[in-house]
């Protein structure tokens, strides 16, 4: 992976580089290791109303940094209803269950913020979309 950083500096040395106000590219590179898989990032449900709209997002921290979630929070209080649960046995991953109705055609988004005892990944944040769309009459 290659980043490209924006540095501005007061020291008067810098100009001996000609740099235009004092400002130069600081170019980084290097591996980037994944502390975290999350599947899927986000959550698309699509469906008719009176239906229940149902996924599962499984988190799974490397074993090179793991972590626990401490809680989880819902950004927008809508018909979108969020469950945490914790991994059980030996397993490692955490999963969310997600759930969502609505009794007519509607639209409805929320984020799910999840805080970690991660340095690397204190938040980690998942969107979902629940699309209701209106019955089609069917032409007979």
């Amino acid at each position: 992976m290659k980043k490209v950083i924006r540095v501005k500096t007061d020291d008067s040395e810098k100009r001996k580089f000609n740099l235009e106000k004092r400002k130069f590219n600081l170019v980084v590179t290097g591996p980037v290791e994944k502390v975290v898989e999350i599947n899927p990032v986000s959550v698309y449900l699509k469906g008719t109303p009176g239906e229940t709209l149902k996924s599962v997002v499984t988190i799974t921290p490397s074993e090179k940094y793991k972590f626990s979630i401490l809680g989880m929070e819902q950004k927008i209080n809508t018909k979108i209803k969020a469950q945490l649960m914790e991994p059980k046995g030996d397993e490692k991953s955490w999963q969310i269950k997600i759930k969502s109705t609505s009794d007519k055609a509607d639209d409805l988004y929320d984020l799910l913020t999840l805080k970690t005892d991660s340095r690397y990944r204190p938040t980690l944040t998942i969107r979902v979309y629940a699309i209701f769309l209106k019955k089609q009459k069917s032409k007979s």
